[in-house]
C-alpha cells in the first residue's frame, strides 16, 4: 500500500456491503467447520486418552508442528496473503486462470520438494531448535516422527494453491471439508494401529489424511472449469506481480508460526506436559476462531480485493467495517462461553484415559489465556487483509517483525510468574497490539473506517458478553468441581441446559436492547418457523 491519497471513487459505486452479505458467503465455511473441528477435538481426545500429556506426546506435537509451521510460513499463509488478491482479476477468464493455476502448482511442487529434502537432512538441528528441552530418546523420537511426516509439507503446499484458486472463485467449503477426511484418517489410524506402532500411528494418519485432503479438491476444481496444463510461461504478468509481493508476504506470515515456535521452545523448559497442555488448549481456542473469524476474513479478502481492483474505496471501507462489526457480534460471546467454562470444557473434551486432573488444570489455564485473544486474533487478521487486498504486503510484515520481539519478551516475563499460561496470555496480548498498530497505519494513509459505528457495536457486544460470562461462570461451577467423569448423562444434560439458558439470556437481552445482529437472527428464526413465503423479511442490518 503506497502512502499516496486514497483512490478516487468510481462514478457508479455499488451499494455498501452488509454484515448479512458476509455471513451468507461465509456460511459454507462455518458449516464445514462445524463438521471438521469437532472431529479435531475427537482426534485430540483420542490422542489424550491413548498417550496422555506426556513427553511422548510432547515429541509428537513438536514433530507435527514443525513441518506445519514450515508449510504455513512458506506456502499456505504466504499464498493467502498475495495469491488471492492477484488471481481475483482472472476469475472471469478461465483460460488465463488455468494458466496461472498451472504455473503456481508447478512452482509450488518444485519448491516444496526442495524444502522437504533440506528438512529431512537438517531434522536433528530443527528439532533441537524447536524444543531444546527434549533430549535423548525423546529427541530421537521427535526426529523420526518429523521425517516421517514430511510428505505433509509437500501435500499442504499443493493444497494451498488449490484453496487459493477455489476461494478466488467464491468456493470456500471444500478446503474446509477436507479437514473432515484428515481428522477421520488420523483417528482411525490411532485407534487401529496404536497397539502395534504406538505414537507413530498418529504420524501414519497425518500422512494419509494429507493425501486425501488434496484429492477431494480436484473434482470441485474441474467443475469450476480450471484445468492443469504443463506450462513454462514464466513471463506471465501474474507471476511478476506475485514476485513483487512475495517477500513481504513471507515475513508477515512468519509472525504467527515463529511466535508459536518460540512459545513451544520456552514451554519445553517448563515442567513435563506444558507443551501438550498449550497444544490441547490451542486446539479448543481454534474452535471459535475457525467458526467465526476464519469465515469472515476469508470471504472478506476476496471481496476487498474485488473492490480495490474496481477502485471502489467507499465500498472497500464499508466492507471492512461490516467485517469487523460481524466479528464483534460472534467473537465476543464465544470468548465469554469458553472463558467462563474453561474447566468444564477441558474436562468434557479431554479428561479420560491417561489425561489426569493435573492435565485438566494445566490445559484449562492455557485455554482461558488463549480465548481472551479470540477477538484480537480475528481483528488482526482482518487488518492484514486490508493491506493485502491493496497488494501491500510490506506493512503487515514490518509490524509483524516488531511483534515477534514483543511476544518473546512478554513470554519470558510472564512465564516466570504464571508458567505455561503466561505464554498463552502473551500470545493474546500481542494480537491486540498488532490490530491497533495496523489500524493506526491504515487510518493515517487512507482515512478512518466508520469508527462511531464500530465503537458502538463493540461496546454493546462487550456488555452482552460480560453478562453471559458471569451467568455461565456461576452455572458452570458445579461441573468444574464435580467428582469423576463428566461424560455421564446427568452431567451432559446439565451442561446442555446451562448453554441453553446462557443462549436464551443472551438473545433476550439482545432483543430487549434492539441489538442489530440479534434482531436479524430473530427475524430469520421467525421466517424459518412461519415459512419464508408467508412472512416478509425485515430490513437487513448493514
Amino acid at each position: 500500500m503506497s502512502t499516496s491519497a486514497p483512490a478516487p471513487l468510481s462514478s457508479a459505486e455499488a451499494p455498501p456491503p452488509s454484515r448479512s452479505h458476509l455471513a451468507r458467503k461465509g456460511l459454507p465455511i462455518l458449516l464445514a467447520t462445524l463438521l471438521s473441528r469437532p472431529l479435531g477435538f475427537v482426534r485430540e481426545a483420542v490422542q489424550a486418552a491413548l498417550f496422555g500429556a506426556s513427553r511422548l506426546t510432547d515429541a509428537f506435537v513438536v514433530a507435527y508442528n514443525v513441518p506445519e509451521m514450515i508449510q504455513t510460513l512458506l506456502f499456505s499463509g504466504v499464498l493467502s496473503n498475495f495469491f488471492v488478491p492477484v488471481i481475483t482479476r482472472y476469475r472471469e477468464q478461465k483460460d488465463e486462470l488455468s494458466t496461472v493455476f498451472s504455473l503456481a502448482i508447478n512452482g509450488a511442487l518444485v519448491f516444496a520438494l526442495l524444502v522437504a529434502g533440506l528438512c529431512f537432512v537438517g531434522a536433528p538441528a530443527l528439532i533441537t531448535l524447536a524444543a531444546p528441552g527434549l533430549s535423548g530418546a525423546d529427541h530421537d523420537l521427535a526426529v523420526f516422527l518429523f521425517r516421517f511426516m514430511l510428505p505433509m509439507l509437500v501435500l499442504h503446499c499443493l493444497l494451498a494453491v488449490l484453496k487459493g484458486v477455489l476461494n478466488s472463485l467464491d468456493h470456500y467449503a471444500m478446503p474446509e471439508y477436507a479437514g473432515v477426511f484428515f481428522n477421520l484418517l488420523v483417528i482411525a489410524s490411532a485407534l487401529t494401529l496404536s497397539s502395534s506402532y504406538g505414537i507413530t500411528s498418529l504420524a501414519i494418519g497425518v500422512v494419509l489424511g494429507s493425501v486425501v485432503q488434496v484429492l477431494v479438491q480436484l473434482p470441485v476444481l474441474v467443475r469450476s472449469g480450471v484445468r492443469y496444463r504443463f506450462t513454462l510461461a514464466l513471463a506471465h504478468p501474474a507471476l511478476r506481480e506475485m514476485g513483487g509481493l512475495v517477500m513481504g508476504a513471507v515475513i508477515a506470515t512468519a509472525v504467527v508460526p515463529i511466535n508459536a515456535f518460540v512459545a513451544r521452545a520456552l514451554a519445553s523448559t517448563l515442567p513435563a506436559g506444558s507443551i501438550s497442555a498449550l497444544a490441547y488448549a490451542f486446539r479448543v481456542f481454534l474452535l471459535p476462531v475457525s467458526l467465526f473469524a476464519v469465515p469472515v476474513y476469508t470471504v472478506l479478502l476476496t471481496d476487498l480485493s474485488a473492490a480495490h481492483q474496481q477502485s471502489k474505496s467507499s465500498v472497500f471501507k464499508a466492507q471492512a467495517t461490516a467485517g469487523l462489526s460481524l466479528l464483534f457480534a460472534v467473537a465476543l460471546p464465544a470468548t465469554a462461553v469458553l472463558l467462563a467454562l474453561a474447566v468444564p470444557v477441558t474436562r468434557l473434551l479431554y479428561e479420560r484415559g491417561q489425561f489426569s486432573t493435573t492435565d485438566v488444570v494445566l490445559t484449562s489455564q492455557a485455554l482461558a489465556a488463549y480465548v481472551v485473544g479470540t477477538l484480537g486474533y480475528g481483528t488482526s487478521q482482518v487488518m492484514v487483509r486490508l493491506f493485502n487486498a491493496t497488494k501491500d504486503t510490506r506493512t503487515p510484515a514490518w509490524v509483524g517483525v516488531a511483534s515477534i520481539a514483543f511476544h518473546t519478551g512478554g513470554c519470558l516475563l510472564l512465564m516466570q510468574v504464571w508458567g505455561h499460561w503466561g505464554i498463552a496470555l502473551t500470545t493474546s496480548l500481542v494480537s491486540y497490539v498488532n490490530t491497533a498498530v495496523l489500524y493506526l497505519i491504515f487510518r493515517r494513509r487512507h482515512g478512518p473506517l466508520d469508527e462511531r459505528v464500530l465503537a458502538r457495536r463493540f461496546v454493546i457486544h462487550l456488555l452482552l458478553a460480560t453478562g453471559l460470562a458471569a451467568c455461565l461462570s456461576v452455572l458452570g461451577h458445579p461441573l468444574a468441581e464435580a467428582p469423576g467423569s463428566l461424560m455421564t448423562l446427568p452431567h451432559l444434560s446439565y451442561f446442555a441446559a446451562i448453554m441453553v439458558v446462557g443462549a436464551g439470556l443472551y438473545v433476550a437481552c439482545g432483543v430487549i436492547f434492539k441489538v442489530d445482529e440479534i434482531q436479524a437472527l430473530r427475524r430469520t428464526i421467525v421466517r424459518w418457523l412461519t415459512g419464508s413465503r408467508g412472512c416478509k423479511p425485515g430490513p437487513q442490518a448493514g
